[in-house]
């Protein structure tokens, strides 16, 4: 008996945990008014402070454009600042206001309660089980970014 492809499979799994967690991400950031990645970029500013979109869409594995219209949100939300370099008029660095970096506390202990509740419900020996596959996986797929 020939086994069958397993690919379809593996793709429906990794839609519907991209959907569960996009999902619990909203149950879990909703009381902010904020989505998953525009929390994702909130955290990675308060990290690292001032940063160009480019780098901001390449540190958290996003394209470009949809940082940039999550930027662009966050702007009119009053919650991030564009600001272009004096002496190179076409960088411009995105930084938190200072309402975001007031709102970075609630938003923060937001987090660690999601990743808390994960914890609770997951054995540490299925966590490294999924890390590992997760892994595989991403070294996998890293042959489609730079196809020889």
């Amino acid at each position: 008996m020939k086994n069958q492809n397993p690919w379809p499979e593996i793709i429906n799994l990794l839609q519907s945990a991209d959907s569960k967690l996009s999902k619990a991400r909203v149950n879990a950031f909703g009381v902010h008014g904020l989505t998953g990645p525009q929390i994702s970029i909130l955290l990675l500013l308060d990290k690292k402070g001032p940063m160009k979109i480019s780098d901001i869409a390449d540190e958290l594995g996003m394209i470009h454009s949809n940082a940039s219209n999550i930027c662009s949100r966050l702007e009119k939300a009053g919650l991030i600042l564009r600001d272009r370099l004096k002496d190179d008029q076409r960088v411009v660095n995105i930084e938190l206001t200072k309402n975001a970096r007031c709102k970075m506390v609630a938003i923060k202990v937001s987090v660690d309660d999601f990743y808390k509740r994960i914890e609770e419900n997951v054995s540490q020996k299925d966590f490294e089980d999924i890390n590992i596959g997760l892994i595989k996986l991403n070294k996998l797929f890293d042959m489609f970014e730079n196809p020889k």
